[in-house]
């Protein structure tokens, strides 16, 4: 018996009769028809402790910061460290928790303490729908967000098609 250079001994050839394909067609659709299961363990656990836990300490150390030059800077630092935590981790971040910072100078946003808001409307005949939300930080840049074009509208991570109902496992 010769060996053939060009193939080795434990080279298997597919058959050609699709079986490995509908393994994978299976596979695929084995989630669609279900409804989506209450996570029982947390991943990266450890990182959101230490992202929320520099959140609050970022958030308390701002409102104690009426004049005062170190607890501004203290809070800004936890907040920065916050977010390269949650970079590092690919943590995704609630967006309530990202309309608070500012990305330029990592400061809790308070309004009347450090930010000011103010409604703008920059069309022609003024219409309701081209309302704007606009924050702007002691730093100069400025949050806005479209208010009036749809009153209905709901953020994807508020909508309740996407919330989990909490069902109690006493019974």
């Amino acid at each position: 018996m010769t060996d053939n250079p060009g193939r080795s001994k434990s080279c298997k050839v597919d058959s050609g009769d699709g079986n490995n394909q509908k393994q994978k067609q299976k596979q695929k659709g084995k989630g669609k028809g279900k409804a989506m299961k209450i996570p029982t363990n947390i991943p990266k656990k450890d990182h959101f402790q230490r992202v929320t836990y520099l959140y609050k300490l970022g958030h308390m150390m701002s409102m104690k910061s009426n004049n005062n030059k170190t607890n501004d800077t203290l809070s800004r630092s936890y907040l920065n460290h916050m977010d390269l935590v949650s970079k590092k981790a690919v943590l995704k971040l609630h967006p309530d928790i990202k309309r608070t910072i500012c990305k330029k100078c990592s400061r809790f946003q308070n309004i009347g303490l450090n930010c000011s808001l103010r409604i703008r409307n920059n069309s022609k005949k003024q219409l309701d729908k081209c309302d704007i939300l606009e924050l702007e930080c002691r730093c100069k840049d400025i949050k806005r967000f479209p208010i009036g074009s749809n009153p209905e509208y709901e953020l994807f991570s508020e909508r309740q098609d996407r919330l989990f109902e909490m069902e109690s496992k006493s019974k």
